[in-house]
């Protein structure tokens, strides 16, 4: 089922990052029906959880849950674990969280409550104040492979939830970037996994190494590298401006692969 445009609830620049996050996750799970990120700080004295952003359905099922329905998103965040459900109308966990519930809730959306069966929900601590809990709902049973995209997720959105509370421009920029160029990096890491027979950890360090020795922006690198390995157009951001390498990029990925395809010895992860 078709899930329908996601609409920012605030034109902001913050508001962008936390919409990019979301579009990425589910290009990675392209079965959900809805996604969405909820937060607590208790910096603010308050008890309840908000849902900060979402995508498809993903807010008013998460909304339905801290209304007193319970669910993997109130779970996840009283146990500090992350919580599946195969089938979450029907998981005896949470009798109050039916089909026949969300129904009543919002009727306009039947079709699509009857579409929903797995859920999975990924708690994460951003300072040492808050927590906030990345929850998704799929027309299929969750699986321990949702389960890890979101958890390689929750990282980025709780990096996320410290840029945007300290209202630093110029990270939430850098964290939009490197978003906009997400597939082009993991392209460009798994051609050096590929060369070197390495792990990921070890290709971003190599990417990392050769993009601060070369002064060049990783996402220029990456792109350029993978436009001169397989001499095509890399993937270009879904949204945002294209990213097209200057010279100074081009003859570095150029050079890291020439390095590469000479030398297999990988560079050693830095910290």
């Amino acid at each position: 089922m078709p899930v329908p445009e996601f609409h920012p609830r605030e034109e902001s620049q913050r508001g962008e990052l936390f919409e990019r996050i979301l579009e990425r996750v589910h290009l990675d799970l392209p079965d959900a029906v809805g996604l969405a990120i909820t937060v607590h700080d208790r910096r603010l004295d308050e008890d309840e959880m908000t849902v900060l952003a979402a995508r498809g359905y993903g807010g008013e099922v998460a909304e339905a849950q801290l209304a007193g329905l319970g669910g993997p998103v109130v779970d996840a965040f009283v146990h500090q674990i992350p919580v599946l459900s195969l089938d979450l109308w029907a998981d005896e966990r949470w009798p109050e969280l039916s089909l026949p519930a969300m129904e009543a809730r919002i009727a306009e959306h039947s079709a699509a409550w009857r579409e929903v069966r797995g859920s999975v929900a990924v708690p994460g601590v951003w300072e040492a104040d808050g927590t906030v809990v990345l929850s998704c709902v799929l027309d299929r049973p969750a699986t321990a492979g949702t389960v890890a995209t979101l958890i390689g997720y929750e990282q980025l959105v709780s990096a996320a939830m410290v840029s945007a509370g300290a209202e630093d421009g110029t990270a939430i920029a850098d964290m939009l970037a490197v978003l906009q160029s997400r597939g082009a990096i993991e392209q460009a890491k798994g051609a050096i996994m590929g060369r070197l027979a390495c792990d990921a950890d070890t290709a971003w360090a190599t990417l990392r190494r050769a993009s601060h020795e070369s002064n060049v922006k990783l996402r220029s690198l990456a792109v350029a590298l993978v436009e001169h390995i397989s001499g095509s157009p890399a993937e270009q951001p879904v949204a945002g401006s294209p990213i097209v390498p200057d010279d100074q990029a081009r003859h570095a990925a150029g050079l890291l692969w020439a390095v590469l395809t000479h030398d297999s010895t990988p560079i050693e992860p830095v910290s």
